[in-house]
């Protein structure tokens, strides 16, 4: 009995221990459970990210699940695949390919926002 215990023990220790390399590193997690499904999305250091939606059809119980992720490669090219899965099978939605930068010109970061705009968006 007393070496079940230390095993357990044992087995406990090591998975509970931190996972060392630089592409362990967590920038954001988050798992959410929802009544008819979950919500998954999770983004490391090394530049891959994962957002997933799954909802279960009360009335079938076939289960779907839409979805993206993406990933650097070491020549810092980022590419994104979106994806849909269920009752017929995984199918890619979105061919993976290199995803094009957003960039905002310098003029329009820099400018203020006048009040009476913001206070239009309000109703």
């Amino acid at each position: 009995m007393r070496v079940i215990a230390v095993f357990v023990v044992c087995v406990a220790v090591i998975a509970g221990a931190p996972i060392e390399g630089e592409n362990s590193d967590l920038l954001n997690y988050e798992n959410v459970q929802t009544e008819n499904g979950y919500r998954f999305t999770y983004e490391t250091k090394d530049g891959q990210a994962r957002e997933e939606v799954g909802t279960i059809d009360p009335s079938t119980g076939v289960v779907t699940v839409t979805g993206w992720y993406s990933y650097r490669t070491p020549d810092g090219a980022e590419y994104r695949v979106d994806f849909i899965a269920d009752e017929n099978g995984y199918r890619v939605t979105k061919q993976p390919g290199p995803v094009a930068p957003q960039f905002m010109p310098a003029v329009v970061a820099a400018a203020p926002i006048n009040n009476a705009l913001l206070l239009s968006l309000v109703g």
